[in-house]
């Protein structure tokens, strides 16, 4: 949810309705209103309020004090907090809790007693030990609204949680007794605050230079100052720029308190809760996952993630449906959050209405494979699509019977907006759930969703945001690249998390013999001379294929060793298949019968791969075709200026925006 400086919703929630003796009107009714008059009164229906209480609002952090935050020249830094204050920053840092508790997007840092212990010390009582602390990476780049930090009271860690590793070697450059003189420097206010967050620079992560991959994300990680007030050189941490100036025209990260009221409800179940979180597109649906995965991961140790979102995935890039397991924190969005699956399913598309029955299958082979693979005291939380409307709604329904959540968020607009006829989902959608009482009946939580009409739209659209997820994919030199890091010295190197530095063609590519690869074109017919075309150059899904046969079509009747093609009319189940990730096909030769694949995978993750999937629905961004020929007057490879011969020469583009004459 993003706000600016005031909540968008707040004028409506103050307007009181007038006292008349008149019934009301229906169309005044809200949708949890509508939808609970058509079951009986014991309908599972929640309709999360804003809370009665006063509400303390968190007072800004003042980073200029030095009474409050202590740096060092080597890209480490303590923060002191009060009690309910808050900070919004915009770039990468590690963050490590010492003392006390803070959130962000919804998940609490507790300090572990040990370090707490460790820290609060004078400089005579320095630690001789070294202790490896636990850092969590925090990205807040401007595609997104910036996070927030805010001291809050302690609460109790989940079960299982970790402790430092202690060992007995003596080390003068130990993280420990560096914090521990940084604490000793603290003045008098710092030293008695309730939250002391250690912090860390991530230049070596790589990130910060993704923008010179794809310039449309122009200063991505870097912080424009409008005023001297964020000219501050307090921290002097690399990458990570406080915001400090009043009315900062981008958004902030704000959590809603009916979100917070339905977190809390759900983290209070008594038995594993699954929460499944619906809604139309550009609602906050990410958002909205993203803070309920940090919510449960507060409780529980791990959390079970179960993506159905072909266009926007939160921990894979486009065109796969996935299964995953956390145990840490989301706190960045979609792009620095790429993960290896547990499962995954290749559709090659970025909506399921080219294939739903495919759509529908592999949801359904993801929900067999958490109930057989995954414990049932691991928590799970379901992103959907946001196609809601029509055989959307179908898909959604017959996906919702099957999982049987325990929780449904749905996510809606006022009746008041003008766009909530086109973005609320049906009010019967409970109703439906709810037909059969034999079934353990599904909770559905309403909260209110982002309303786009009133407030300033994003500059990045969802074409952007898939390009960028596309481009950090294949930059990635370490999987899972947002998991928490142990470092026990201040000299300590860190591996590189993204290495932009080397363009598409420099990277060195797995070279494929054509016989150990099957390839299969996903809802499109490609006639078996036209193969090695269609792939060259192409993005295509690398999957470990378990069926048991071996379809064979001739390229060319006079060579040895021809192509497997899978004939598109032969479906492959989602139960034979997992996709391990993608991969580029940067050249073929067809002399040695090779393919020439692109991709950030280990040889380890991919030795069982021996299908590879060609969707027509998702290609990777025009920046990484040109990468590394900006400034080079040649030709470039797979692209060409002038006019293309032949069928499929020319990209073809669908204008979405036009009607039909009978619609106008």
């Amino acid at each position: 949810m993003k706000r600016g400086q005031e909540n968008p919703f707040a004028a409506l929630r103050n307007i009181k309705k007038p006292k008349t003796a008149s019934p009301p009107v229906a169309a005044k009714k809200s949708p949890a209103k509508v939808a609970a008059a058509a079951v009986k009164k014991e309908a599972p229906v929640v309709v999360i309020e804003e809370p009665k209480q006063d509400v303390i609002i968190g007072k800004q952090f003042d980073p200029s004090s030095r009474s409050n935050v202590v740096s060092d020249g080597n890209g480490l830094a303590l923060m002191a907090m009060q009690l309910g204050e808050t900070l919004t920053f915009q770039g990468s840092v590690l963050m490590c809790p010492l003392l006390g508790s803070f959130t962000v997007n919804g998940y609490t840092f507790n300090a572990s007693p040990a370090v707490s212990s460790s820290v609060i010390k004078s400089p005579s009582e320095s630690p001789s030990k070294s202790t490896s602390l636990q850092f969590y990476p925090c990205f807040s780049p401007k595609s997104s609204s910036f996070l927030v930090l805010e001291s809050v009271k302690p609460i109790d860690s989940p079960a299982g949680s970790e402790e430092p590793d202690v060992d007995n070697m003596e080390s003068d450059d130990s993280i420990l007794l560096a914090i521990n003189h940084l604490y000793s420097r603290l003045g008098k206010l710092g030293k008695s605050a309730a939250t002391i967050i250690a912090l860390k620079s991530m230049d070596y992560s790589g990130i910060n230079v993704i923008e010179k991959r794809i310039t449309i994300f122009k200063e991505l990680f870097t912080l424009v100052p409008l005023s001297e007030l964020n000219r501050d050189e307090t921290f002097h941490i690399d990458g990570f720029h406080p915001v400090i100036e009043p009315n900062h025209p981008h958004p902030t990260l704000e959590i809603p308190p009916t979100w917070v009221s339905a977190g809390i409800e759900v983290a209070a179940s008594p038995s594993n809760p699954i929460v499944c979180i619906v809604g139309s597109k550009g609602l906050g649906k990410s958002t909205m996952s993203r803070f309920m995965v940090n919510q449960l991961l507060s409780k529980y140790p791990k959390v079970a993630f179960l993506d159905c979102d072909l266009g926007q995935p939160e921990l894979t890039v486009s065109g796969q449906v996935s299964l995953h397991i956390l145990n840490s924190p989301l706190l960045g969005p979609a792009f620095t959050n790429i993960k290896q699956p547990l499962h995954s399913c290749y559709l090659g598309a970025t909506s399921p209405k080219n294939d739903p029955d495919c759509y529908s299958a592999s949801l359904s082979q993801l929900w067999k494979i958490y109930k057989a693979r995954v414990s049932p005291d691991i928590p799970l939380v379901i992103n959907t699509d946001g196609w809601v409307k029509g055989m959307g709604f179908d898909l959604l329904l017959h996906s919702l019977k099957e999982f049987r959540p325990t929780h449904l968020i749905q996510l809606g607009l006022e009746p008041s907006s003008t766009a909530a006829s086109s973005k609320n989902i049906r009010d019967d959608l409970h109703a439906l759930l709810n037909s059969d009482k034999s079934l353990s009946p599904v909770k559905v939580v309403h909260v209110i969703g982002h309303d786009e009409t009133t407030s300033r739209p994003s500059k990045f659209n969802a074409a952007d945001m898939r390009n960028l997820a596309m481009t950090a994919y294949f930059a990635q030199t370490k999987m899972n690249p947002s998991e928490p890091v142990w470092i026990s010295s201040t000299k300590q190197a860190l591996p590189k998390l993204w290495n932009f530095a080397l363009n598409m063609t420099s990277k060195v590519p797995y070279s494929v013999p054509w016989k150990a690869i099957r390839v299969r074109f996903l809802n499109v017919e490609v006639p078996p001379s036209q193969t090695l075309i269609a792939l060259n150059g192409s993005l295509v899904g690398l999957v470990a294929d378990s069926l048991q046969y071996s379809p064979k079509h001739e390229v060319n009747s006079n060579d040895d060793a021809n192509i497997n093609i899978v004939p598109s009319d032969l479906q492959i189940p989602p139960e034979s298949q997992n996709c391990v990730g993608l991969g580029i096909v940067r050249g073929i030769d067809p002399v040695s019968k090779l393919f020439y694949i692109v991709t950030p995978l280990h040889i380890d993750q991919i030795v069982n791969v021996n299908l590879i999937l060609r969707g027509a629905g998702v290609e990777y961004p025009v920046s990484m075709m040109l990468d590394g020929f900006e400034n080079v007057r040649t030709t470039v490879p797979y692209v060409t200026y002038t006019v293309a011969e032949g069928i499929g020469g020319m990209a073809r583009k669908i204008r979405t925006n036009l009607q039909r004459r009978k619609h106008q």
